[in-house]
């Protein structure tokens, strides 16, 4: 919870990153299914386009050893936009409900001098932690099925020439994207937890 300051900077309420941090840890453990079904979103998303990347690099590094060549459909990009859009949007709704369902818990929080920034905090943490776990969680099954798909089809010697640092550039990638799509999707629901009226939240009934 929020903790007042030293008399330096009276009046001042902090709230530490780690409680922060341990508060959204628990707050995905009470809504643990709804937890998996949103990271499994943000997997799913990843996944599309860790596979679609892994592709590119595989063809790309088999067409240096050979005169043959496999061009990236344009479809494929589309069933990665769709996916992510799809990805945004369940985790969108997904945080919606969360503050529908801690309307009282946050109004108990602002009652005891939780702040604006402290709820948006809470928020924001939790939808990193979706994203970290879903980014690693999208490159290593995107990752596995373009290395199966493709090494069953090109062998597995061409899959093993990939460069490590193009394997290390595509997780980046995965995590990063993974991370900045769930925060994202949270802005307009953390916000809307943040402005919530005490009295209001405590009131609420879903």
């Amino acid at each position: 919870m929020p903790t007042e300051t030293g008399a330096n900077t009276k009046g001042k309420i902090s709230f530490p990153i780690m409680n922060a941090f341990r508060m959204s840890l628990g707050n995905m453990r009470m809504r643990f299914t709804k937890t998996l079904i949103t990271i499994a979103s943000v997997t799913l998303g990843t996944s599309f386009v860790v596979f679609l990347t892994m592709t590119t690099i595989i063809f790309r590094v088999y067409a240096q050893h050979s005169d043959f060549s496999v061009p990236i459909e344009a479809y494929q990009y589309w069933l990665v936009s769709i996916s992510l859009f799809v990805c945004v949007v369940t985790i969108t709704n997904s945080m919606l409900i969360a503050v529908l369902e801690r309307c009282k818990e946050i109004g108990v929080m602002k009652c005891l001098g939780a702040l604006d920034r402290h709820i948006l905090l809470l928020f924001l943490l939790e939808s990193t932690i979706f994203g970290l776990i879903g980014g690693v969680l999208g490159f290593i099954f995107g990752g596995l099925a373009s290395v199966v798909t493709h090494g069953i089809h090109l062998g597995l010697d061409a899959v093993l020439k990939v460069p490590a640092y193009e394997a290390l550039s595509c997780f980046e990638l995965s995590v990063s994207l993974a991370v900045i799509l769930s925060i994202i999707a949270t802005l307009y629901p953390a916000y809307r937890a943040a402005k919530l009226n005490p009295v209001e939240a405590l009131s609420f009934e879903i």
